[in-house]
């Protein structure tokens, strides 16, 4: 009896899991490293694929307009570079399809990063964190295939939208003190699995309408550019123990601070 009950928890285990990547959203509430990013990735990369290599003028309109909204990705080759003094590190980790690093020839090659580059702000859902949704989300993976770091952001006009992200670090997370030299608002956070960091800039945007008779209106509404940053624990220490440079606002140690 009691290996059946065994047997039943490691199955019903193995079927959340599942069930999490196949997800057509990322639940960042109960995010974890074994979380596959190729997995998540690859259905979108096909279905952008598909749409660049359709001619879109042979399509109707209904199609063609359902093409032209579908969010589009890239996925792009990592490399280990020399800094060559530019940066305070021996190395760091860039696309090889960065200007910067075409001509350059790279020391070795680190894994894949994925990017939304094409998005709707209003309607597209990749990752959601205590109710808060993000449209555009990119996701690194080293060349093992685990789980390196993760950027998502989003245009709020929901003033709520920060606070509820920022409840949900201080309830399950530890934050640690670091050094903004950054015009933004940003703290740092901690799990024993991930560093979390989050920024904010509130500014004004501009609205514009059309009335019935075409006539042009326009005024501004107070939004706030918001990003998250999610950085394995273990990616951090890679990459310390290889000398590659690192964003300023991790902290340089792994001691915890209070909350």
């Amino acid at each position: 009896m009691h290996k059946k009950v065994v047997s039943s928890i490691i199955l019903l285990n193995l079927f959340y899991s599942c069930q999490s990547q196949d997800s057509k959203v990322v639940q960042l509430d109960t995010f974890d490293k074994t979380f596959k990013v190729d997995k998540f990735y690859q259905p979108r990369l096909s279905k952008t694929d598909e749409i660049l290599s359709s001619d879109v003028k042979k399509m109707d309109k209904k199609a063609a307009k359902k093409a032209l909204e579908t969010a589009m990705f890239s996925k792009d080759t990592l490399a280990f570079y020399k800094t060559n003094g530019r940066l305070p590190a021996e190395f760091y980790v860039e696309s090889t399809n960065d200007w910067m690093t075409r001509k350059d020839k790279p020391i070795k090659y680190f894994g894949y990063q994925y990017s939304t580059v094409a998005y709707d702000a209003a309607k597209d859902s990749l990752a959601i964190l205590n109710k808060v949704v993000f449209p555009s989300l990119s996701m690194t993976e080293n060349n093992k295939g685990e789980f390196a770091y993760l950027t998502a952001t989003k245009t709020s006009k929901n003033k709520s939208d920060f606070s509820n992200i920022l409840s949900f670090l201080q309830k399950n997370c530890t934050r640690v003190n670091i050094e903004d030299t950054s015009s933004d608002k940003i703290s740092c956070w901690e799990n024993k699995d991930f560093y979390y960091i989050l920024s904010n800039e509130d500014r004004k945007e501009e609205v514009i309408s059309y009335d019935s008779s075409g006539n042009r209106n326009s005024k501004t509404t107070d939004v706030t550019d918001i990003r998250l940053h999610i950085y394995s624990k273990d990616y951090v220490r890679a990459m310390r123990n290889e000398n590659v440079y690192l964003p300023d606002y991790l902290p340089a140690g792994n001691g915890k601070a209070n909350k």
